[in-house]
């Protein structure tokens, strides 16, 4: 069931209807039934191991909050300031739920790529010295990838680290459930913070908060931010999509001007369908009353990688820097080393294979340089003037948008070796890329059609007359359009985006404009869709 599905445009009024008419005390229960049949959806068993990964869960956080107590008890008798340190029991238990949680992810996730991986090295080592001996073959499982795993078992440690480092455990088993399997953020996110959702459950007697209240300015913005992300997934990122994947689908040669609309093609359809799945979701559970974090803030416009990473997919930066980037030593000890290793293992965490390993190498060295960069450019009174001046804005804007482009390529071609084709291509006009051209790739995009076929080997601009033809183009228009004038103001103002548009006007403006969203993403829309990106992670 995805977000931009007919099932889902059915699903959610039956569960948004149910969740506001239920007695207060049903409120949560519907919900949580509610996320599992959406999960359930796909492959049901594995809703079985979102419960089991959940119950294993509360009970090792339970198990660390009376630890934690116990130690805070026995430290304050002894020491006057009231300090603790994690004991022995907590670090004990804590790792035991870390092993759990990443054993699940390695085994689903990685054990085909770290049995391949190992036995490829193995071959390699044997023709390297020229050794007589068998070739070696990986040892494969049949493993179905189930959807979201990489997020919510994210979660699960973000939630047991915080427990052993004294913040209080959820006792209501509902409320954990629901953190764990709520449907607008399960599948790819934002990370949730517990602390911020579970807040947001609170149904104690005489609880003077608003949750779980209806609101009426809840079910504008969630609205708007459905809409806006549907525009973004169907009208935008679909479309974009044909060019992406007859760009980097293994064929014959590609121009240069081909090269750049692909690898342009994918760099925007990456941004609108992961904001257009992050907008969607954040509508939906605004209108069942629950905030989620933003995950994006112009990121195309950031100045430097490191202000790229500030705005882009926010939700894992932060956790990367407090789960990850921090305990490794921070900014304390060795800085470029640390912010290596934490882009490296973000990389690996977006995928099982080489190309995302060396892509997240890729950020790393990028922040490294990034960083001596700024050192340089603080003792360098030209370097400094250079930036604060509007022409230094605009080309750090355009220097960073082309760096971020690169690692696109790292990031969406099937091998290394196909990315370094098409960046070979794309820069220097020469050599042969992996990627499918046809003759019918022009008339396949402009009717929408879900790819262009390989056929004869050829370099004209075949995709550069397809993005001509495409909806993409007036689709992408419009867009900038609306983003000009409701969000670009406050971006511009360095205030976080909270989109909120048409505010002043009231429902009688609303809903016919929402209709006319609605309708044009559809008529923009390719006759087949393509799923979430991040739905692979």
């Amino acid at each position: 069931m995805l977000f931009n599905s007919l099932s889902y445009f059915l699903f959610f009024p039956v569960v948004f209807a149910l969740y506001w008419l239920s007695p207060r005390a049903l409120k949560k229960p519907v919900l949580l039934l509610a996320s599992y049949v959406f999960y359930m959806s796909w492959i049901p068993k594995y809703g079985l191991m979102v419960a089991a990964l959940t119950t294993v869960n509360y009970a090792i956080g339970l198990l660390l909050g009376k630890f934690q107590n116990q130690n805070q008890n026995q430290t304050q008798k002894t020491n006057a300031t009231g300090n603790t340190r994690m004991s022995t029991a907590t670090r004990l238990t804590l790792t035991l739920g870390l092993v759990l949680n990443l054993g699940c992810l390695i085994y689903f996730k990685y054990v085909n790529f770290l049995f391949t991986t190992f036995t490829h090295a193995i071959n390699s080592g044997v023709s390297f010295f020229h050794i007589n001996a068998p070739k070696f073959y990986a040892i494969t499982f049949d493993i179905i990838l189930p959807l979201g795993i990489s997020f919510f078992v994210f979660e699960f440690i973000h939630y047991l680290v915080d427990v052993a480092k004294g913040e209080k455990p959820v006792r209501n088993p509902i409320d954990f459930a629901l953190f764990a399997a709520f449907f607008p953020s399960q599948i790819a996110g934002p990370i949730k913070r517990f602390e911020h959702f579970i807040e947001q459950l609170d149904t104690r007697p005489g609880h003077t908060g608003t949750a779980l209240k209806f609101r009426g300015t809840d079910m504008h913005a969630g609205l708007a931010l459905l809409l806006q992300g549907l525009f973004k997934k169907v009208a935008i990122a679909d479309n974009l999509a044909i060019l992406a994947n007859a760009g980097f689908s293994p064929a014959v040669s590609m121009s240069t001007s081909d090269a750049w609309v692909a690898v342009l093609a994918f760099t925007f359809q990456i941004y609108f369908d992961f904001s257009g799945y992050t907008d969607m979701g954040r509508g939906s559970a605004l209108l069942l009353g629950i905030s989620l974090p933003d995950n994006f803030n112009f990121p195309y416009l950031a100045k430097s990688i490191s202000d790229f990473w500030r705005r882009w997919h926010i939700s894992l930066s932060t956790w990367l820097r407090d789960y990850l980037y921090i305990p490794l030593g921070g900014g304390r000890t060795n800085k470029n080393r640390n912010l290596f290793l934490t882009m490296l293992l973000g990389g690996l965490w977006h995928g099982a294979a080489m190309h995302f390993v060396v892509w997240g190498a890729y950020q790393g060295v990028m922040l490294a340089l990034n960083n001596w960069y700024d050192a340089l450019a603080k003792k360098n009174s030209a370097l400094s003037n250079f930036h604060a001046h509007a022409i230094g804005k605009v080309s750090s804007v355009l220097f960073t948008f082309l760096l971020v482009i690169i690692g696109w390529i790292l990031f969406r071609a099937d091998t290394v070796t196909q990315a370094l084709q098409i960046m070979q291509v794309m820069f220097f006009g020469v050599g042969q890329t992996a990627t499918a051209v046809a003759s019918s790739t022009a008339s396949t995009a402009a009717s929408t059609t879900a790819s262009a076929t390989a056929s004869a080997t050829t370099s004209a601009p075949l995709l550069w007359a397809a993005l001509m033809r495409s909806p993409v183009i007036a689709a992408l228009l419009i867009y900038s359009g609306y983003a000009a004038i409701f969000c670009l103001p406050r971006f511009l103002s360095e205030k976080q985006i909270q989109l909120r548009p048409l505010d002043s006007l009231g429902w009688a403006a609303r809903i016919p404009f929402y209709a006319v969203v609605a309708i044009t993403a559809i008529a923009f829309a390719p006759t087949q869709p393509s799923s979430f990106i991040y739905f692979q992670f």
